[in-house]
């Protein structure tokens, strides 16, 4: 067999490979410390209520008994869960470990929580919703979207101090280029 022939050469490879990857010319995301700081509470303030009061979040999504006591152990545990998955995407973002490795796991978890949460924890909410309800699954959903920004710009993350400057957005004469 003749050797084969590569089927791009090496400059038309590095041509179409450009501009993948962080362009230093974009200016930081103004905006990625609140959207972040804004999910971190609302996951706190969830994950709190799961761990506190997964009794009253149980009867409020189930009328069996026997689907009552499952939901309770298993809201308890998301708690705990949740709480975990803030520790690690914390220490990501705080020590710039692999950040965007970090938020796309935080982002597939999330998701598939959710999907998993519609078929096996939210059934019965589903066939009788309230307004609390939807209020509640769009908070997730907008959740999920913080996160899937927060792996889009990852490479426009600020640095620093800036990180956790939340009025960052409002800063006019700096320059926020990296």
């Amino acid at each position: 067999m003749p050797p084969s022939k590569p089927l791009v050469t090496v400059a038309e490879l590095e041509a179409l490979i450009h501009n993948w990857g962080a362009s230093p010319g974009k200016p930081v995301d103004r905006f990625y410390a609140l959207r972040l700081a804004i999910n971190f509470v609302v996951m706190v303030l969830a994950a709190t209520w799961l761990l506190m009061d997964p009794e009253s979040i149980a009867r409020t999504l189930s009328t069996d008994a026997d689907n009552m006591v499952r939901i309770k152990s298993y809201l308890y545990f998301r708690g705990w869960f949740v709480f975990g998955i803030l520790g690690v995407g914390c220490y990501a973002y705080f020590k710039n470990w692999y950040p965007a490795i970090v938020f796309s796991c935080c982002l597939l978890i999330g998701a598939m929580n959710l999907i998993s949460d519609l078929f096996t924890i939210y059934p019965e909410r589903l066939a009788n919703p309230t307004p609390f309800f939807t209020s509640f699954l769009l908070i997730r959903i907008v959740l999920l979207w913080v996160m899937y920004m927060s792996v889009k710009n990852a490479s426009r993350m600020p640095s620093g101090i800036d990180k956790i400057n939340f009025f960052l957005p409002f800063k006019r004469d700096l320059d926020f280029s990296n």
